[in-house]
């Protein structure tokens, strides 16, 4: 489980504090979104999970046919919705999704599931893929471990096996990132 001090001591003031300022910039460098895109198909409802200001649902807005975007922070959305784009956006927690079990093609997280307990979080993602569904997660693989270490790789990899996705790949980006490309069993 991870520690509540985490969420509620250090990510969520944190990412309150930063909503205005969080996006400028986010052009500049890479967390590997062409892997996000590629993995769509033009009727896909996408779901990404800690959508914060939104940049990663915008981009994929432009090639599925409907995204959601859950943020817990009140302020990200606020700021994700200032910034336009097709893309339907809903405060919640990614561990309690508000969807129906099978709701979604695709499920995306950009470096957002160190903020959650991960069993549940790949649990929940599980849920509402319907069969055939994929999953891609990236996380940060050698600092934010240090202070959550239920999101080293090894936990990590844990988690999604018990959850029931399949890893299809991990995908190294920029040295201190990887990202999980995984699936729902067809049943």
């Amino acid at each position: 489980m991870i520690p509540v001090h985490i969420v509620e001591g250090l990510a969520r003031p944190l990412y309150q504090a930063l909503a205005a300022v969080y996006e400028p910039g986010r052009q500049l460098y890479s967390f590997g979104e062409d892997h996000f895109e590629a993995a769509l198909q033009g009727s896909d409802r996408v779901l990404e999970l800690g959508s914060g200001t939104g940049y990663l649902a915008r981009r994929l807005a432009r090639r599925a046919g409907k995204v959601i975007g859950i943020e817990r922070e009140w302020k990200m959305v606020r700021e994700a919705v200032k910034r336009g784009g097709a893309v339907h956006y809903v405060i919640g927690d990614m561990m309690k999704l508000p969807f129906k079990s099978g709701s979604f093609d695709q499920c995306a997280s950009l470096g957002a599931f160190h903020c959650a307990d991960t069993e549940t979080f790949f649990t929940e993602t599980f849920r509402v893929l319907r069969p055939g569904g994929k999953a891609l997660v990236l996380s940060e693989v050698r600092v934010i471990p240090l202070f959550a270490p239920h999101v080293g790789l090894e936990p990590t990899r844990e988690s999604l096996r018990r959850s029931g996705l399949l890893v299809q790949s991990e995908i190294r980006i920029c040295g201190i990132y990887r990202l999980f490309r995984t699936s729902k069993p067809q049943v």
